[in-house]
């Protein structure tokens, strides 16, 4: 397979990560925000390079821990699962390419310092030049940023050299017209400004030494920055009346005409052009890795991951992204999506807090960064509340913006990715953990109970005597001595005028009833025969369940009504029936002598090993518990989950034993243990099996599988979210 090339020394990561900076940040933004706080624009980005620098910190730890394509797609996929990890993904690449196109066509207010073009027009010739320089190489790619930001940087410290002697005072009072509130408006617009000194993180698996180069070239760049940015806007705005410079779309060209006439316009506008097309090449070659490492997760197509043996490039991934950046050049308004993008990107920052924090926390041995951010975890806990407030200085519609992105990428995951995804995460992993004591103690009360009090097995016309006796050895094994088992016939039609109408008809001669009263000859079961009324057939189950106190509904995974020659999936039950429910595999139930139980920590595990223990002692089996951790979970994860196995054997009065394996490949994991099984027990957190990583776990089950699904707990509603969230 054709990997990354590593050819970013320290110079092309310093530069790549000042190029993402200076650009509209520093040559557009200072007009439009002095509109908003006057002279204190000069602090509003001194306050924002402040709230950026612990998600510079941040993002060097895991960079360094972590050093492939993706950013912070990557970091929040693995510390907070593929779901967080997808909206990221999509927030991040669109807004670093909204930032590229806005760059390509702010350029426009420079430009007509010497030409009189169209501006959208030269705006997409650039966007199509720099996916070229980009398909041709990561490493011409970098040369070229590092010869545009020496370059720019060299003019803006002569300009700022000649602008300091300048300064009229009196164009800085008054300092704070605006107030506080003014203020804070100003420096949430200006945040984007150093919101770039991270993207370089996304090309850290084409770093040469990435352990030591990230981290000095992202903080030495921010550092240079927190001085650079306040002393050129300090410079333009102690040399233009506050009257010229709101509102001005080359506020510098401007400051330079006054401080150095004609020709320093002219050469701060050329240096405007440079770094602009430096901003939008920076964008470009951070953007384009987001892609190339979804796919590489498999929550994007998969030719997208592709790289170009001769230049080392994922050519696919680089010409998504300049599509959508000319895209948005020809069609967009980009300075109000440049907005919203900033405001997902504050929000992005928070997640990559919280992914250390995750990682911190959950400890996975593989994690060794070698750079470790410092006074954690008090400076993640200053960058999360301090994005915050910058987030809510934004405006709405920056806020509902940024949840369409959101809700984008969830509905991508959910239609795409979440089929695919079959890894865990640090943090989801480590709430699991947490949460394993007490279901220690609710299986300890489960078992030391008699067992179910009621149990329904909905039959139709399509259900075999044998797959109604195989049912039934099941809920004898969970039944209580004196409690009760019954049938449900759920498929009766008829027809009524012009519709279908499902309604309960008597039958004499109905074979569910004389199987139900010889099979109660023959091991004294209490059986009894119903017909739940209802036109739903689905609704009728659930409503008789509630009316009859069932603790459990025991059935196959689907029934089909011959007559309608349709289907319904029983499985939908759990989104309303109060009570848990159970559902047996198409293969036929035969000698059980191994029950194996599988995944450990989840609210499901009471029904499981209930059900497991219980089955195994009346069919005397023996019970195996399996668990698959990640081949990079640390000893104290391998530790906790033998802890609770442990545990669970205690109790167990049958043959148990405990089976931990740690694999990079969960789905072949479990495809060898499954096949030494006579029976596979499996936990559904929620309804819509076909479409979750269970479904492909039941697929691949040679033998007989039981799906087992718990009614929610009666606990207080933050642990019934928290098991939303984690499950």
């Amino acid at each position: 397979m054709v990997e990354l090339q590593r050819n970013l020394g320290l110079s092309a990561v310093f530069t790549v990560s000042l190029g993402a900076m200076i650009g509209s940040g520093i040559f557009v933004l200072p007009g439009l925000a002095a509109e908003l706080a006057g002279p204190a624009v000069i602090l509003a980005y001194l306050i924002a390079g402040l709230v950026v620098i612990p998600a510079a910190v941040s993002k060097s730890e895991l960079a360094t821990a972590m050093p492939r394509a993706g950013g912070a797609y990557l970091f929040i996929d693995r510390a907070m699962g593929p779901l967080v990890g997808t909206v990221a993904g999509f927030g991040v690449w669109f807004a670093l390419v909204f930032k590229s196109a806005f760059a390509l066509v702010g350029l426009g207010g420079y430009l007509l310092f010497f030409l009189d073009l169209p501006m959208r027009t030269v705006a997409v010739v650039l966007a199509l030049a720099l996916c070229a320089v980009n398909m041709v190489g990561v490493k011409q790619s970098g040369r070229f940023q590092t010869i545009v930001v020496f370059g720019v940087l060299a003019v803006l410290g002569l300009f700022i050299l000649t602008g300091a002697v300048n300064i009229e005072s009196g164009s800085l009072t008054p300092f704070l017209p605006e107030g506080v509130g003014g203020l804070l408006s100003a420096t949430g617009l200006v945040f984007v400004s150093y919101a770039g000194v991270t993207k370089v993180a996304s090309v850290s698996e084409e770093v040469k030494d990435p352990g030591s180069i990230l981290p000095r070239g992202i903080l030495w760049s921010i550092a240079l920055m927190l001085v650079v940015y306040p002393a050129i806007v300090w410079v333009v705005v102690g040399n233009l009346p506050l009257s010229a410079l709101s509102g001005n779309s080359a506020p510098v060209a401007s400051a330079a005409e006054v401080i150095m006439g004609r020709f320093g316009a002219g050469l701060i506008s050329a240096t405007a052009v440079l770094a602009l097309i430096s901003m939008a090449n920076a964008g470009l070659l951070s953007s384009s890795r987001y892609p190339f490492a979804m796919a590489r997760n498999r929550l994007a197509p998969g030719f997208f991951s592709s790289i170009n043996r001769r230049t080392g490039t994922p050519i696919a991934s680089i010409a998504l992204t300049g599509a959508v950046m000319i895209a948005l050049i020809l069609f967009v308004p980009l300075l109000e999506l440049a907005k919203l993008a900033s405001a997902f990107q504050v929000l992005v920052f928070c997640l990559i807090h919280l992914s250390l924090i995750a990682f911190r926390e959950s400890n996975p041995s593989w994690y060794q960064p070698p750079f470790r951010a410092p006074f954690y975890p008090w400076i993640q806990i200053f960058g999360i509340g301090g994005s915050l407030v910058l987030l809510t200085q934004l405006g709405w519609i920056s806020m509902v913006g940024s949840l369409g992105i959101v809700v984008v990428g969830v509905a991508w995951y959910r239609l795409f990715g979440r089929s695919r995804a079959s890894h865990e995460s640090a943090m989801l992993d480590t709430l699991r953990l947490r949460s394993i004591g007490p279901l220690v103690a609710t299986t300890r009360r489960s078992l030391s109970s008699p067992g179910r009090d009621h149990v329904v097995i909905p039959v139709d016309d399509g259900t075999g005597i044998d797959r109604l006796r195989e049912l039934l050895r099941i809920a004898q094994a969970v039944t209580a001595h004196d409690g009760r088992i019954t049938l449900a016939r759920l498929d009766r039609t008829r027809r009524s005028g012009f519709w279908w109408r499902r309604d309960p008809l008597p039958r004499p001669d109905d074979p569910f009833r004389a199987a139900a009263k010889n099979i109660a000859e023959e091991t004294g079961l209490d059986i009894a025969v119903v017909q739940p009324r209802g036109n739903d057939p689905r609704q009728a189950l659930v409503d008789y369940a509630a009316r009859h106190a069932v603790d459990l509904i025991l059935g196959e995974f689907q029934y089909s009504d011959a007559r309608r020659r349709t289907k319904f999936d029983l499985a939908r039950v759990q989104d309303h029936a109060n009570t848990d429910v159970m559902l047996l595999g198409k293969a036929a139930m035969v000698d059980v002598s191994t029950i194996t139980v599988l995944g450990a920590g989840s609210p499901n595990d009471v029904v499981k090993i209930d059900t497991a223990y219980r089955l195994g002692f009346a069919e005397q089996a023996e019970v195996r518990l399996f668990h698959v951790l990640d081949e990079n979970a640390n000893e104290p994860q391998h530790k906790a989950i033998q802890d609770y196995h442990d545990q669970l054997l205690e109790m167990s009065r049958v043959d148990t034993y405990s089976d931990i394996d740690s694999s990079a490949d969960l789905l072949g994991a479990i495809a060898e243990r499954q096949r030494e099984a006579d029976l596979v027990i499996i936990g559904a957190s929620r309804t819509g099996i076909g479409t979750e990583l269970s479904s492909r776990i039941i697929g691949m089950v040679d033998g007989t599988v039981l799906v087992v699904h718990t009614v929610e707990p009666a606990d207080s509603w933050g642990r019934r979210l928290l098991h939303r969230l984690i499950y």
